[in-house]
């Protein structure tokens, strides 16, 4: 089985969608999938701030279609999309231990889709290591 590992630290809302839709496409191909949400990203996989939809610079003159277009996709709800990757297939969805103690995030205020907390260095041992390919958003 291909293996893909993703680095996610931005966290726009337009961000966390591409890394949904690159993951549903993997894990629906049969690719298992890990996911390392560190850095500003660890806010935007908490229940509160996964209901928040800030967008990019780039994106912040459509902001009102870009939602419309999101919702009428059904690209809208962060928690659905990560729930859907996890029942695809073979995926882990992880958040870096070192920026939740620095942005100050408890385990947990983690969405359950959420597998658990890991250390950047058993995520690049066990799953960058054996992928087949690394993506960072």
């Amino acid at each position: 089985m291909k293996r893909l590992a993703v680095i996610v630290s931005r966290g726009e809302f337009n961000n966390l969608v591409q890394v949904a839709t690159l993951l549903l496409a993997a894990a629906g191909s049969g690719v298992a999938v890990r996911a390392f949400f560190r850095d500003e990203a660890v806010y935007k996989i908490t229940v509160t701030g996964a209901k928040e939809m800030n967008f990019s610079e780039a994106c912040q003159a459509h902001e009102a279609l870009i939602r419309d277009r999101l919702t009428a996709q059904g690209l809208a709800d962060l928690p659905d999309l990560l729930r859907e990757i996890k029942e695809l297939g073979d995926a882990r969805l992880y958040a870096c231990s070192s920026s939740m103690a620095i942005s100050g995030v408890e385990p947990d205020q983690l969405l359950p889709e959420i597998d658990g907390v890991r250390g950047i260095t058993a995520f690049l041992l066990e799953d960058v290591a054996t992928a087949d390919c690394v993506l960072t958003f």
